[in-house]
């Protein structure tokens, strides 16, 4: 029977994902158990406990296939654990109070139309929005209540948060990692507290992250073979992903620069062909993604990358810092500590404190947001520190392993790395990027809450890559310091899963 379950291990983890949902959709379940996270960990215990278990019975060794379903297995339950014990207006960004996100849904809802205004979160473009309110339709005309139906968003949140562990996966086998090599990226991927918590937001982040990385993805599949077909769907995924939110469109001058490699390299003869592709995806791309801004440009004359800013006399506004503050001052985290900002203690809500370092404000968001979890309990606090310690040192890490593998690129060929340098260069670029634009933007708007790092969620995406390629490059040799560096990776690794686990499992 064992056997017979793991063959059809797929098909029992869609059944599970299935329960999950009409374990959130209808409530009555949840009645039996004093904590309703609990029924989800029996289930999410059970499954891998049958896994591990035909895995003995056979005298198997545990493949990568197996670890890696594993890994994505505890990481979908880990989110619906934690979706399950936050509500849809817990740890939220924007979505509260009047035109936040949940305004925007429930104007779809309530009336099927656009927003009258570009007022606070009525700029952003309204897919997103309206795919949430067509949800709380279905719902509610199956008999939910309300209430629940509004919970029940962050099943849309906790679909795409697990279809970007899958789609990173899939970019981390284009660029042929295996074994520990790939174990660790997508161990990094799947705990990865930025990913948790956005599996259970309402607003438009994770939707427009998880477009944007499938848009890689395709990206990389048309530069090694470009046809009409994948252009064609790279075209839909970039201009959806901005139609959800503009800076999803922030990969277009990697893919750009892809477009342009093969376009005046001489290795495709096709140009003509390739003009053609080019002109086909912008007709298809421009549309989808621009249409939104040229609306509010032509009604409301608001420029195309309009952002409402928040006044200088808020308390999070931090631009009085100088330049060498924002960018070279790191003193906070040894005179505040690991967590973003300092709660007076007497005042639940009213901070005396808000970081001001950009590396250490996406550092420190990276792995708490913008809030507090763990804070107050010894044991907390501890795992705190130890998942903020182990994501700086696996940040560090991802820098040393991205100027490495592409100093090592230049050194070898494309045949011997299973993978070409432009492809590589079109990775560094996607990051540049997002980095130039967090930072300016960090600059432009200098409040605390533009420092979160959700903003260039993508780029843990990238580095888990670069520490893969790294492994993959030192696994062929067999010195005491790849021996060294293996193990240390995996044991940091394992770290950050445990704490992150530790900390947002408890965060109700």
């Amino acid at each position: 029977m064992l056997e017979k379950a793991y063959e059809k291990r797929y098909v029992l983890l869609f059944i599970s994902c299935m329960l999950c949902g009409l374990f959130n959709i209808f409530t009555f379940w949840q009645d039996w158990f004093a904590y309703p996270a609990q029924a989800i960990f029996i289930l999410a215990g059970l499954f891998v406990f049958a896994i591990l278990a035909v895995k003995y019975v056979k005298n198997q060794p545990l493949d990568e296939k197996t670890v890696i379903f594993l890994l994505f297995v505890v990481g979908f339950f880990f989110r619906v654990v934690y979706i399950q014990s936050t509500g849809y207006l817990i740890r939220q960004h924007d979505v509260s109070g009047t035109n936040g996100h949940f305004d925007y849904i429930l104007k779809f809802y309530n009336h099927v139309k656009l927003p009258d205004s570009v007022s606070w979160q009525f700029y952003q473009p309204p897919v997103w929005h309206y795919l949430c309110s067509l949800f709380l339709h279905m719902q509610t005309t199956a008999g939910i209540a309300i209430d629940a139906a509004k919970e029940n968003l962050q099943l849309l949140s906790l679909f795409c948060s697990s279809m970007i562990m899958l789609v990173s996966y899939n970019l981390f086998k284009k660029f042929n990692l295996k074994g520990i090599a790939l174990i660790i990226p997508f161990a990094i991927v799947a705990f990865h507290p930025t990913f948790i918590i956005l599996a259970g937001s309402i607003n438009n982040d994770v939707l427009s992250l998880l477009l944007a990385l499938i848009s890689v993805d395709l990206a990389i599949k048309w530069y090694r073979e470009p046809k009409l077909s994948t252009i064609l769907k790279l075209a839909l995924s970039i201009g959806f992903s901005m139609g959800v939110k503009l800076s999803g469109g922030l990969i277009s001058i990697g893919v750009a620069m892809l477009f342009a490699v093969k376009l005046f390299g001489k290795q495709y003869k096709n140009k003509i062909g390739l003009i053609g592709q080019f002109a086909s995806f912008g007709v298809l791309c421009v549309p989808i993604a621009l249409w939104w801004q040229v609306r509010n440009y032509i009604r409301f004359d608001t420029p195309f990358t309009y952002v409402p800013k928040l006044s200088d006399t808020h308390s999070q506004y931090i631009g009085f810092r100088s330049f060498f503050e924002r960018m070279f001052d790191f003193s906070s985290v040894f005179d505040i500590g690991v967590y973003p900002a300092r709660m007076i203690k007497s005042k639940v809500g009213i901070y005396d404190y808000y970081e001001y370092n950009i590396p250490l404000g996406a550092l420190k968001s990276s792995v708490f947001g913008e809030y507090y979890l763990g804070f107050g309990s010894t044991v907390g606090e501890l795992f705190a520190n130890l998942l903020f310690w182990s994501a700086v040192i696996i940040a560090i890490v991802a820098t040393v392993s991205a100027v490495y593998t592409l100093v090592k690129a230049f050194k070898t060929t494309d045949d011997e790395r299973g993978y070409t340098k432009t492809e590589l260069i079109f990775t560094l670029v996607c990051v540049a990027t997002l980095i130039f634009s967090y930072i300016k933007f960090c600059f432009e708007f200098a409040h605390f809450c533009t420092m979160d790092f959700r903003y260039i969620a993508m780029t843990v995406v990238f580095g888990a890559l670069y520490i893969g390629l790294l492994l993959k490059d030192r696994d062929k040799n067999n010195k005491m310091f790849d021996k060294i560096l293996r193990i240390s990776l995996i044991v940091l690794t394992a770290i950050f899963a445990v704490s992150s686990l530790a900390i947002y499992l408890t965060a109700a």
